[in-house]
């Protein structure tokens, strides 16, 4: 009888968080959340307080030693001059600070939330991927090149020794890259956690991992592929453990939130979830990606690979279909289109875009300057005028034949402080209004994630109350 009374009482308890939202219940959102993050900085702070030695020889010295010098020497936190200083050597780690805390952001925004991900890097990483190979194929050469997203002579051929020198293969090119998309696979890797984490709460507290029965439920309720895949997500996660986490990590897997919540609610040792996650998403799968997408935007990789792949597949289509196929012809073709697009989201912050393509008289980028930059968006040179000339009368506002440092700063973007190709040309990228628009899709998706993240938490909260709760009512009851 208790039994039954207190399952009527679970059911009811969880009828009501089903309905959380900050419509409905802000007040109990809000403060749910609040004791979550008190929770969070308590454990924080106790785990610091566990690790004194850590705390007194390392956090503590580290932190007065930036603050010390930065305040004492300001010459080792100056920036660099391109071709001539590189910057000293404070700046040079708080770029190596900024440059990981950027990548893996990005990274955790990709798969935070359940199934909810910004898929950053078709917006970001792949796109720097393809400007970092389009460049080492213009320079010849990966000497000296910077490579580094926040680098302000990131990209720059003048840094280079001006010739081929022979170490512009394609596994240096990798490498070149390979930094970035480790530090973003991380972020992806981290923003797996939370169904992992919720879920082992909720069985560690004694509770039935609701979010995780109804996935289950619902994935065994249906017959689509999704829902197929999900199930054989989670047996394959109990059947192999961390090999299995593993490999389903280190390809690119719509369903890993699901083996995230098996993992917890089998009560996986954290440790042994998180390395094998890292492991295949920061390691296995963003260097197949590196490797594809480099391949993919150097031409002279890509124009081998598609020399080699296509004839067998255009004799199989004339043996099944007796039609003539130019495979070569549609990739190439494809691959066009796909440079295109991600050269719109070519990114400079203003001082680089105008130390690189600026004119040292007008001091700004004039007519000469804005064909040189948008030269791969028109091979005819009267193309390229046509670009230059529409972008010079949409931005000169000071009709000086030169778009200034300050007339730039209105095309700067809220999320890195640059500016794309797309916003400084209408028929490359859309009108302003496009990009305001689509920069608020960006800030929109940005809020929701955290928004679900916040409601995540804050129902998983309400569960160990709700829990307390009945377990008040059963001892009353006995």
């Amino acid at each position: 009888m208790a039994s039954a009374a207190e399952d009527r009482v679970r059911a009811e308890l969880k009828a009501k968080r089903d309905k959380m939202g900050l419509l409905s219940t802000p007040v109990t959102l809000l403060r749910n959340f609040a004791l979550v993050l008190v929770d969070g900085v308590r454990a924080l702070v106790l785990g610091l307080l566990a690790q004194r030695l850590l705390l007194i020889l390392v956090v503590l010295p580290v932190l007065a030693s930036w603050a010390y010098t930065r305040a004492s020497y300001p010459e080792h936190y100056a920036p660099p001059v391109c071709g001539v200083t590189p910057g000293g050597l404070g700046w040079r780690i708080e770029l190596a600070a900024r440059e990981a805390a950027w990548w893996v952001t990005l990274g955790v925004l990709s798969s935070v939330g359940f199934g909810t991900g910004l898929h950053s890097g078709l917006m970001f990483l792949f796109p720097h991927v393809m400007n970092v190979v389009l460049t080492v194929e213009s320079c010849q050469s990966t000497t000296g090149l910077i490579t580094a997203y926040s680098h302000p002579c990131k990209l720059d051929c003048a840094l280079t020794p001006g010739s081929a020198d022979g170490s512009a293969t394609f596994l240096a090119i990798v490498a070149k890259v390979w930094p970035q998309c480790f530090l973003w696979g991380l972020g992806t890797a981290i923003g797996e956690l939370p169904p992992y984490l919720v879920s082992k709460a909720a069985r560690l507290a004694g509770q039935r991992s609701g979010e995780f029965e109804a996935e289950i439920e619902a994935a065994r309720a249906s017959t689509d592929v999704f829902s197929r895949l999900k199930l054989w997500t989670m047996d394959f996660t109990q059947k192999h453990g961390f090999v299995g986490v593993l490999l389903l990590a280190g390809w690119p897997n719509a369903a890993f939130d699901m083996c995230g919540m098996c993992c917890g609610y089998l009560l996986m040792p954290f440790a042994t979830f998180f390395i094998a996650v890292v492991l295949g998403k920061a390691v296995l799968k963003v260097t197949g990606q590196a490797i594809f997408f480099v391949g993919l935007f150097g031409k002279v990789f890509f124009e081998s690979a598609l020399a080699a792949v296509a004839p067998p597949i255009e004799r199989a289509i004339k043996a099944l279909v007796g039609a003539d196929v130019s495979v070569t012809q549609f990739g190439l073709e494809k691959r066009l289109a796909l440079l295109d697009k991600f050269k719109k989201q070519t990114r400079y912050t203003p001082a680089a875009l105008l130390a690189k393509f600026g004119s040292s008289k007008k001091g700004g980028l004039d007519l000469p300057g804005l064909k040189r930059l948008f030269a791969d968006f028109a091979p005819e040179p009267s193309g390229r005028l046509a670009i230059a000339q529409r972008v010079l009368r949409l931005w000169d506002t000071n009709n000086d034949a030169a778009i200034s440092h300050a007339e730039l700063e209105p095309l700067v973007s809220a999320t890195d402080g640059q500016v794309s190709l797309g916003a400084l040309d209408q028929a490359v990228g859309g009108t302003p209004l496009v990009k305001m628009l689509w920069e608020a899709f960006v800030c929109c998706l940005i809020c929701y994630f955290v928004y679900t993240t916040v409601v995540q938490l804050s129902v998983a909260k309400q569960a160990e109350i709700d829990e307390e709760v009945v377990a008040k009512r059963a001892g009353k009851a006995e």
